[in-house]
């Protein structure tokens, strides 16, 4: 078996989420339609946690999951949360 390196543009660089989360995930509730607690019920998440992502904190695990789902659910929804196309269009 041969192995090779994967390919350039399968790798990620930081897992980390935009700086200007935040930012963005009022836009994403705003594009979505949502209200704040509208968004906490879509994630399953308590209002308090996501008032704590307005302010800074990161979503992590199930949370995060929750949130990348709902935004795939959303026209453009993924890219206006993380700043890029995480699911580009299959090449013809």
């Amino acid at each position: 078996m041969i192995r090779r390196s994967p390919p350039p543009d399968f790798f990620l660089g930081s897992g980390l989420l935009p700086e200007d989360f935040p930012d963005r995930l009022k836009r994403f509730k705003e594009e979505a339609g949502l209200t704040w607690e509208g968004v906490a019920m879509c994630v399953d998440a308590d209002p308090r946690q996501v008032q704590r992502w307005r302010d800074g904190t990161v979503p992590c695990g199930d949370a995060l999951f929750s949130l990348f789902k709902l935004a795939a659910r959303v026209p453009g929804g993924v890219q206006l949360l993380l700043g890029e196309d995480v699911c580009p269009p299959a090449a013809a």
